[in-house]
């Protein structure tokens, strides 16, 4: 990794150096770091962190794009801070119960499934292991922590462009 010429954007390790980033990315702290190292020795050069707001959903490879941009002296683009959050938990996402006269209020789990057929109100169910014995709750009973593992593509696999 290194610029291919020098120039006024990023630190001297983005413009002169050859370096390779090693990212280490804690989900419980919901935060992202890179080191920077240089290709000969092993040094580190320079280190980004990245951590997500209490009130933001982490997304590990968000995290990785901050940290690193962070790491090399770069602004760090709006549209990386302010992405959008996801409107609904999908299969993937870690999730929280936020009804708490609910028997799984507080809880944390992963979404395994969404809107099963034979669930009579389908449009607003899911199912959430490390709930209830992986049960039904409703969409409006959680909050996304953490869609990393949540695979957009299928979601948007049918949509024309």
């Amino acid at each position: 990794m290194r610029s291919p010429i020098a120039n006024s954007d990023g630190n001297r390790t983005f413009n002169t150096l050859t370096s390779k980033p090693e990212f280490h990315i804690n989900r419980n702290k919901r935060a992202v770091t890179v080191l920077v190292r240089g290709i000969y020795g092993n040094a580190i050069l320079e280190k980004g962190i990245a951590k997500a707001a209490p009130d933001d959903v982490f997304h590990a490879e968000i995290g990785k794009a901050i940290a690193l941009r962070r790491a090399l002296g770069l602004m760090v683009p709006s549209e990386y801070t302010n992405a959008p959050k996801p409107d609904e938990p999908r299969v993937g996402s870690v999730v929280r119960g936020v009804d708490h006269d609910m028997y799984d209020g507080g809880k944390v789990g992963v979404v395994t499934a969404l809107r099963p057929t034979e669930f009579m109100s389908a449009e607003l169910g899911l199912v959430v292991d490390g709930f209830a014995g992986t049960g039904w709750n409703l969409i409006g009973n959680v909050s996304i922590l953490d869609d990393t593992d949540v695979d957009y593509s299928v979601i948007t696999e049918g949509v024309a462009a």
